[in-house]
């Protein structure tokens, strides 16, 4: 037993050691995600993300069942087997969550609700292995209960970093937008907002960009390029802050589609890496391209009047 506690030991400070370097070296160092893309390779493997952090989701859902189960006295092997368990999602956990970051650094991710979910998947390994630590120290008493509560805590970030990924990936009303109303009212959720019907204006007084192409680009574009996720640095929920453009530039050159690159991106076959929108979510039909490179031959202003 002294010699596997050793063990133990050495791998806790080493796994220490890992997540101390991720912490420092990727969310607060010289390579935090930047809202630049970083070669296709890293794309390739950030995205096995999404599959990865299944693991230690499930891992440490486990660990409390098999401590429950073996308090009883009938079963002690599922206690032995739930420090295994708790290890394999700390393991898990920090793989995950190297992945996390690579797919943000590589992919152009950047903003607060990025940054978030990143720092969420820190602490929740962070957290994994606090809790291995106590548990591999204390085995009664005092240790037994703060490892009850550090198990708790656990579970209570993993549930909110996730929280935060469906956001990222569905949008930030993911939950509530079908809840039924009774459930809503119960949890003191208020009901998602609906946009406000635009005004109604004279004709001769719309917008071709207000009546036109912003409903285009909130409906196939915002999700991905919004204040709380900037991909490529850029935002396109108003038209002040397209016109701005991303780290890589201007997207819009006004009176020359051909050298938009706005109109190159989203022209691009649905198979390049750099189309948009991404993953096939709301793609544009031939007639919404040629409107928006006809608005931006116009000059791509946003008063240029609907009638024109």
């Amino acid at each position: 037993m002294p010699a596997a506690q050793n063990s133990a030991r050495r791998w806790f400070w080493l796994g220490l050691g890992a997540l101390a370097f991720l912490t420092v070296g990727a969310l607060t160092g010289r390579l935090p995600p930047d809202g630049q893309a970083h070669g296709n390779l890293g794309q390739f493997l950030g995205r096995f993300h999404p599959l990865i952090v299944h693991l230690p989701i499930a891992l440490i859902l486990l660990v409390p069942v098999l401590e429950i189960a073996g308090s009883r006295g009938r079963r002690p092997e599922f206690r032995t087997a739930a420090a295994f368990v708790l290890a394999l999602a700390f393991i898990t956990a920090l793989a995950s969550a190297c992945d996390g970051w690579l797919l943000a650094w590589s992919g152009a991710y950047s903003g607060p609700l990025v940054a978030r979910h990143m720092r969420g998947g820190v602490i929740f390994a962070g957290l994994c292995l606090l809790a291995l630590g106590v548990r591999l120290q204390f085995r009664s008493g005092l240790g037994s209960f703060l490892y009850g509560i550090l198990l708790a805590g656990t579970v209570a970030v993993m549930a909110w970093t996730s929280h935060q990924g469906g956001q990222i990936t569905h949008g930030d009303n993911y939950l509530s937008e079908y809840m039924p109303g009774r459930l809503r009212s119960w949890l003191g959720i208020k009901a998602p907002a609906r946009p406000a019907p635009p005004a109604v204006r004279p004709k001769a007084e719309q917008t071709l960009y207000a009546v036109r192409i912003d409903p285009i680009l909130q409906r196939s574009c915002v999700s991905c390029h919004n204040p709380n996720k900037l991909k490529g640095g850029l935002r396109m929920d108003s038209y002040a802050e397209l016109m701005k453009g991303g780290k890589g530039g201007e997207e819009i050159e006004p009176w020359h589609p051909q050298d938009s690159e706005l109109v190159r991106r989203i022209t691009l076959p649905d198979d390049d890496d750099d189309h948009m929108p991404s993953n096939g979510k709301n793609p544009l039909s031939a007639a919404e391209i040629k409107l928006i490179e006809d608005w931006i031959a116009a000059g791509a202003t946003a008063t240029q009047p609907a009638a024109q």
